[in-house]
């Protein structure tokens, strides 16, 4: 399930901002961010080795925040404000890029579930009318609401 999840978030990240320069990049971190914490949870569900699992996501967090806390606040205010303002400078460059992205982004992530399910059903994997990328209405028009 979290692997599904994770191609999910990835197929509509890269299909809403793919074109900007850091569009794949930033999918690819979301789906592998998501499939750690779906590991970390299968694992803990599955009762296996639970101290270590615990221990080890929290100590992953820690390293993060850690990092970030000793990076920005000990020593490094002066070259994290640097930081801040070249990236408020670039963020304001490139939400233009953004936008321009963005909108057309409802359009390609419907093709991309059309392109999916497509590709289920020539796999055969299209035993349900409401599979991968299926738009239903809610409620079906045979039921009333």
């Amino acid at each position: 399930i979290g692997a599904a999840v994770a191609a999910a978030f990835k197929e509509v990240i890269e299909a809403s901002l793919g074109g900007l320069s850091y569009g794949k990049a930033l999918a690819v971190a979301v789906s592998v961010m998501i499939l750690s914490i779906a590991v970390f949870a299968a694992l803990d569900q599955l009762n296996i080795a639970q101290n270590i699992v615990i221990g080890l996501f929290y100590a992953a967090l820690a390293i993060i925040v850690g990092s970030s806390v000793v990076a920005i606040g000990g020593g490094g205010i002066k070259t994290m404000s640097k930081y801040w303002e070249r990236a408020s400078q670039k963020a304001e460059q490139e939400s233009a890029n953004l936008k321009e992205e963005a909108s057309g982004s409802k359009e390609r992530i419907v093709e991309r579930a059309r392109e999916r399910k497509d590709q289920a059903a020539q796999a055969g994997g299209n035993d349900r009318p409401d599979a991968v990328g299926a738009t239903r209405e809610y409620p079906p028009p045979d039921r009333p609401a």
